[in-house]
């Protein structure tokens, strides 16, 4: 299929169902999308009254981890000042006449690179290695944590994407429940897909689009980097490990540096094709274990875990927000081509 041929389509996600609209009829140009012609301004490596620049001035929790170490350290995480979640020993599932209760309690750490500059889109190679490398030995110690039953990743670039501190950043939310709708979604629909079909839903995206190419925006040894064909944002991105994989905490040392790889160059992209716009990134794993769900863990064990990249360059109207029905008003097949021409 493409883009010539393309009307206005209904677009159905094989793994959650979900409908989307691509709407060729009212299709943007790139241009169209950016916030400004003229370059942002350069950000300096370090901002006197930054909290995460100046930890002196502004301390932050106890370090859960310091990568390399603390004399020379590049990237570390703490818990957060106003954290969403809090840590105990005891959780209380109560009833309050018609509703259900439960204390919220788990984690909420922040992973923080050292440079106000060095967002993943900026940051050198090696440092982008150490923050991944963080990201998942922080995963790895919380999935063992009693109260915790889910982990999601996020990273808030921009303040349109919920970005409340310029210094990049990501957070991590270790909880004890799994959420319903978009992640519940993922998880029913990856088995759903294999009970019919199989095999995994993910394995036959990533191979039906690397039959494709129209979709594809880069790819190396170990991942793939797509446009999704139903996509929730314009310039949606998704980051797949091509082999198949269940979850994140199974990612190797050895296949740190391409999912990096990887993961810059969509990145970056983005980054020259929109200048800087603000974005989301997501890390989507199964849940750690059986506590919070009336779903077992071996329920999930066909996921492929992944990353999604959402730019927020849209404003959801009345009628998505109304269905939940996305109207994508960038084409994915001419988003693909055109982050790949932004590619060095």
């Amino acid at each position: 299929m493409t883009s010539e041929n393309l009307g206005s389509e209904l677009r159905q996600d094989p793994v959650t169902e979900k409908w989307v609209v691509i709407a060729s009829g009212r299709a943007k140009r790139p241009s169209d999308f950016k916030r400004s012609k003229d370059k942002k301004p350069k950000l300096p490596k370090y901002v006197d009254d930054c909290p995460f620049c100046n930890l002196k001035k502004y301390p932050q929790a106890p370090d859960t981890l310091i990568l390399p170490n603390e004399k020379d350290w590049r990237v570390r995480s703490f818990p957060n000042k106003f954290p969403a979640f809090v840590q105990s020993d005891k959780i209380r599932d109560r009833k309050v006449g018609l509703y259900r209760v439960m204390d919220g309690v788990g984690f909420h750490e922040v992973v923080i690179p050292k440079d106000h500059d060095g967002d993943l889109s900026r940051a050198k190679k090696e440092d982008a290695i150490l923050y991944i490398k963080a990201l998942l030995e922080r995963y790895r110690e919380l999935a063992n944590e009693k109260a915790v039953n889910y982990i999601q990743i996020i990273q808030n670039h921009g303040r349109e994407a919920g970005g409340s501190v310029e210094h990049p950043h990501s957070q991590i939310f270790a909880i004890p429940i799994l959420p319903t709708d978009e992640v519940l979604d993922l998880f029913l629909g990856a088995e759903r897909y294999f009970k019919k079909h199989q095999s995994c839903a993910y394995c036959d995206i990533i191979e039906y689009e690397k039959k494709e190419k129209i979709r594809v925006v880069y790819e190396n040894e170990k991942f793939i980097v797509i446009c999704p064909f139903t996509p929730r944002e314009p310039y949606e991105q998704w980051v797949l490990p091509k082999e198949h994989s269940e979850g994140f905490e199974k990612l190797s040392d050895d296949d740190i540096p391409l999912f990096v790889d990887a993961t810059q160059t969509a990145l970056k992209a983005l980054h020259k094709g929109f200048n800087d716009p603000p974005y989301n990134i997501y890390f989507y794993s199964p849940p750690c274990d059986d506590m919070g769900s009336i779903y077992p863990k071996d329920e999930f064990s066909h996921f492929h875990w992944h990353a999604q990249i959402l730019p927020r360059l849209n404003v959801w109207g009345g009628f998505e927000i109304a269905t939940g029905v996305e109207i994508s008003v960038a084409i994915p097949e001419e988003a693909a081509a055109y982050l790949r021409s932004k590619i060095n």
